[in-house]
C-alpha cells in the first residue's frame, strides 16, 4: 500500500489542537484579492533565510522600533550553532540577532522565530483567522525556492496557487493545514494566504509521501501534496515568546470569497478537486471515479492522470504483479506522454516498476523481475535529469541515492 506523510492514511505527518477563533478585528471591509494583489502583499513582508544548513524562507509579523520579529518553521532554523542572515525584497542583507525555537518535540508545531535590525521600513504581515480556511478555500504559497540552480541569496521569489484539501485535527508538528500546490525547497517557512491577503498558515512540508512494498522496505512517492502550520497555532504560542497581540496586526473577518464546492460537481476544475479531496482522506475508489469523470471534460490532462496513478497505487495487492491488478504504471505513462517533463511521474512509474520487481521475485521469476528492475533504474535516471535542469536539489539527490539502492537490489 501507499501511504503519505502528507495524506491521512497515516500519523507521520502534522498535529495541533483547534485553536479558538482571534478575537481581534480590523475594521475595514475584506474584499478578496487577486493573484496578483497577494503577490504584492507578499513580496515585501517575505524574507530569505540563509545559511549554511541550507534555505528557507519567513515572514515578517512584528516590529518594535528597528528590530523585527519573522515568523518561520523551526526545522530552518534547528541548529543553534550556526549563523543566519536575512535577505529583504530589497536585497539588503541583515544577520539574524535573536532565534527562539517554539518546537521541542514532534507534538509541537513545526515554528520558530528570528529577530533582525533594521533602520530600513519594511511592512508587516496581516494575520487572518486559520478556522475559516475550510476545503475548498483558495491559498497561495510564497517563498523563495532553490530552483533553476539558484540557491542562497540568488533565490528569487514565486508565488504558487492552490487549493486547501483538508483540515486534519490531528497530525505530528501541527501540519493540520493541507493544500494542493506546487512548492520546491527553499520555500519552507513561507507564508500562506488566503485570497484576502491574510497569513493563514506557514508553508513547511510537502511534494513526497511513501509507499511499502511486500518486502517491508519504505520507499519515498511524489504527491503533489503539502502542508502548513496553520496561523492560529502560533497565536496560542505568544506568551512562549513574549509577543502580546497588541504587537500583530490580525484580521478575523469572514473571507469574501467561496471555497470550490464538492458537493455536486459539474465542471472539470471540481470534479479534479473532489477527486482530490478523496485522495487525501485515503478513499482511492471515489477519487478515481471523480478523476475519470474530470477527464470526460478534460482528457489530455496530465495532472489528472498523475494523480489516478497516485490513487491506483493505494489499491495495489503487494503480492500480485501490477498487470493483474489496478495499474498506476499506464497513469503514470499517459501523463508523461502528456508532459514529457513531468519529473515526478518518471519517479513514481519507477517505483511501481520496482513493486513489481519485488513482486515477480517473490514468486521466482528471476527474469521478469530483473526486466522491471531496469525499467525503473531507466526512470530513475531520466527523472533525475529533470530534477537537476529544474533546480529541485534536494530531489535530484535523494532520486541519485535511490538509483544506487536499485543498482545494489
Amino acid at each position: 500500500m501507499i501511504f503519505s506523510r502528507c495524506n491521512s492514511l497515516n500519523t507521520y505527518l502534522l498535529g495541533t489542537a483547534t485553536v479558538a477563533a482571534i478575537i481581534i478585528t480590523i475594521p475595514t471591509e475584506a474584499t478578496a484579492k487577486t493573484a496578483q494583489q497577494v503577490a504584492e502583499i507578499a513580496t515585501p513582508i517575505t524574507v530569505q533565510i540563509n545559511s549554511d544548513l541550507g534555505d528557507g524562507s519567513g515572514v515578517i509579523i512584528a516590529k518594535n522600533g528597528n528590530i523585527y520579529t519573522v515568523l518561520t518553521v523551526n526545522h530552518v532554523l534547528e541548529d543553534s550553532t550556526i549563523k543566519y542572515s536575512v535577505r529583504t525584497h530589497q536585497e539588503k542583507d541583515y544577520e539574524v540577532i535573536d532565534v527562539i525555537n517554539l518546537q521541542t518535540t514532534d507534538e509541537e508545531p513545526d515554528l520558530a522565530i528570528l529577530k533582525f535590525e533594521s533602520s530600513q521600513t519594511y511592512p508587516v504581515a496581516i494575520l487572518g483567522n486559520s478556522e475559516q480556511s475550510v476545503i475548498g478555500s483558495q491559498i497561495y504559497v510564497f517563498g523563495y525556492p532553490a530552483t533553476g540552480g539558484l540557491f542562497g541569496t540568488d533565490r528569487a521569489p514565486e508565488l504558487s496557487p492552490g487549493l486547501v484539501t483538508s483540515r486534519p485535527k490531528n497530525r505530528p508538528e501541527g501540519y493540520t493545514l493541507r493544500y494542493q500546490a506546487v512548492t520546491w525547497s527553499g520555500m519552507s517557512g513561507g507564508p500562506v494566504f488566503d485570497a484576502d491577503g491574510r497569513v493563514i498558515g506557514i508553508h513547511g512540508q510537502g511534494e513526497f509521501g511513501f509507499a511499502q512494498t511486500n518486502s517491508g522496505d519504505i520507499a519515498p512517492i511524489k504527491t503533489g501534496f503539502n502542508a502548513a502550520v496553520p496561523i492560529n497555532s502560533f497565536i496560542r504560542k505568544l506568551s512562549d515568546v513574549g509577543i502580546n497581540q497588541s504587537d500583530l496586526i490580525l484580521d478575523d473577518t469572514p473571507a469574501n470569497s467561496n471555497p470550490v464546492s464538492t458537493i455536486n460537481p459539474q465542471s472539470s476544475e471540481a470534479l479534479y478537486f473532489r477527486g482530490i479531496t478523496y485522495l487525501d482522506q485515503g478513499d482511492a475508489w471515489e477519487a478515481i471515479a471523480n478523476f475519470n469523470r474530470a477527464l470526460e471534460k478534460e482528457p489530455n490532462s496530465p495532472e489528472i492522470y498523475f494523480n489516478i496513478g497516485i490513487a491506483r497505487s493505494l489499491l495495489v495487492n503487494p503480492h500480485e504483479p501490477i498487470t493483474r491488478g489496478p495499474n498506476p504504471i499506464k497513469d503514470y505513462t499517459k501523463a508523461i506522454e502528456l508532459n514529457p517533463g513531468y519529473a515526478d511521474a518518471y519517479y513514481n512509474r519507477a517505483h511501481a516498476y520496482y513493486q513489481n520487481s519485488l513482486t515477480y521475485q517473490h514468486i521466482k521469476n528471476q527474469k521478469k523481475a530483473n526486466q522491471e528492475l531496469l525499467k525503473a533504474i531507466k526512470d530513475l535516471q531520466k527523472a533525475a535529469e529533470l530534477y537537476q535542469q529544474g533546480g529541485r536539489v534536494k530531489a535530484y539527490q535523494e532520486t541519485l541515492d535511490l538509483i544506487e539502492k536499485f543498482r545494489d537490489f
